[in-house]
C-alpha cells in the first residue's frame, strides 16, 4: 500500500460541502465498501483520504488569493499542521487557479535542459543510449556480457567528460542520450503535460483514469482545461 494523489473533479458546492461530495465521488473506489460477490472485478483504490495537495497544490491566479472557495487542507494525514501559502491552494473553483503558469515554466524548463545537452554533446562523437549496449547484450550474451555493457556505455567520451560536471550532469539527469532526443517541440509539450497531472484523475461522471503516459498527461490537461471555471477541482492525498 502507498500514498498517492488523485485529483477530485466534483461540480460546484458551497466551501462546506466539498468534502462531503469528494466523499461521495471517492466511495465507489473505496477498498472497505460491500462489494457484491458477483462483482469480483470491483476496483479498490483507497482504504482513507484526506484533502492534501502538499507538493503538488495549484497556484492561485492573480488578484484571488483570498477568495473564500478556496480550499486548503489544514493537516496531513499523519495530522502535522500544514501552512498553504496564499499563492497557492489544494483546490477550488477552477477559475480560480492559474493553470497556465506551471505548464509554461515546466516548458521552458524543459527546453533549458534540452538545449543544454545538446549543445554539450555536440562536442563529442555521437552518444548512444544504454539500450543500445542492452540490447547487444541480450542477442548475444556470452559474446557481449554484461560487463561490458555497462563498461562501453559508461567510456562514451561524452558520458566521461559529463561525469566531471556535476551542475550539468545533476540538470541533464539520467542516460540523456536516450531521454533528450528527437523533437524540442513535442519534449517541451510532454513536460508542460506532466506540470500538473498526479496519480490519477477522478471525472465529474465518477471515472478513475490513472495518468501514465504522453496520452493520458495530454488528456489530463484536456479534461481540466474543458471544466467549466465552476467546477470544483480538488488534489487529495489517499492510501491504497
Amino acid at each position: 500500500m502507498a500514498k498517492e494523489r488523485v485529483t477530485v473533479c466534483v461540480p460546484r458546492c458551497a466551501p462546506g460541502e466539498v468534502p462531503g461530495a469528494i466523499g461521495a465521488a471517492m466511495a465507489p473506489y473505496d477498498c472497505n465498501r460491500d462489494v457484491a460477490a458477483d462483482d469480483p472485478e470491483a476496483e479498490t483504490w483507497w482504504d482513507y483520504w484526506q484533502i492534501d495537495g502538499g507538493g503538488c497544490e495549484f497556484p492561485v491566479a492573480a488578484g484571488h488569493e483570498d477568495d473564500p472557495r478556496l480550499i486548503r487542507g489544514t493537516h496531513t494525514l499523519s495530522g502535522e499542521a500544514r501552512n498553504v501559502p496564499l499563492s497557492l491552494c489544494d483546490g477550488g473553483p477552477r477559475g480560480l487557479m492559474d493553470l497556465e503558469t506551471p505548464r509554461a515554466q515546466a516548458a521552458a524548463e524543459a527546453r533549458r535542459v534540452f538545449e543544454a545537452w545538446q549543445a554539450f554533446a555536440s562536442g563529442y562523437p555521437a552518444v548512444h543510449p544504454a539500450s543500445h549496449f542492452w540490447a547487444r547484450h541480450f542477442a548475444d550474451p556470452e559474446g557481449y556480457p554484461r560487463m561490458r555493457a555497462v563498461e562501453d556505455y559508461g567510456t562514451q567520451p561524452a558520458l566521461v567528460a559529463l561525469a566531471e560536471l556535476p551542475e550539468l550532469r545533476d540538470l541533464v539527469g539520467g542516460d540523456p542520450a536516450a531521454r533528450l532526443v528527437g523533437d524540442l517541440g513535442t519534449h517541451m509539450r510532454e513536460a508542460a503535460d506532466q506540470a500538473l497531472a498526479t496519480h490519477a484523475l477522478l471525472t465529474l461522471d465518477g471515472h478513475w483514469l490513472a495518468i501514465a503516459g504522453p496520452e493520458r498527461y495530454r488528456c489530463f490537461n484536456e479534461y481540466l482545461d474543458a471544466l467549466t471555471p465552476d467546477t470544483i477541482v480538488v488534489r487529495v492525498l489517499y492510501h491504497g
